[in-house]
């Protein structure tokens, strides 16, 4: 089958009657899916122009912030951008620390444990090693 223009009708196994009370089943929820979608549009205009009188208020309280400030110091719009003092010319002073502090050069003890970890393979390179400090000395 085809209609003027040419198209063909679905075919009959997608169509059926309506049982009594499917269009009314039908209408009803096609009512109720409009409803829900009006509400929710109400409801997002609402949010919006909650926001804007949000911003609003939030704008002329800065607004009067601004003007109280301004009449609080006279000058506030002279100041200047940084009123910090400018960076000094010339680069400042440093701390220097000088260790003099004489320290042992050869650690016995450390020697000693590895010695003692080795069975005395470790001694010859304990001798070498202390007769070389004291040598520096």
């Amino acid at each position: 089958m085809t209609d003027p223009l040419g198209n063909r009708d679905p075919s009959p196994k997608f169509q059926r009657d309506l049982e009594p009370g499917e269009l009314e089943e039908l209408n009803r929820l096609r009512a109720w899916r409009e409803h829900q979608e009006r509400e929710e549009h109400a409801r997002r205009l609402e949010e919006h122009h909650r926001q804007l009188t949000h911003d609003e208020q939030q704008r002329r309280l800065a607004d009067q912030q601004r003007r109280l400030y301004e009449q609080q110091q006279p000058n506030f719009a002279q100041q200047p951008a940084y009123p910090y003092p400018p960076p000094q010319p010339y680069a400042p002073v440093q701390q220097v620390t000088v260790n003099n502090v004489k320290r042992a050069d050869c650690p016995h003890l450390l020697h000693l444990v590895l010695t003692a970890i080795t069975c005395g393979a470790w001694l010859p390179v304990w001798i070498i090693h202390a007769i070389i400090v004291a040598a520096r000395n």
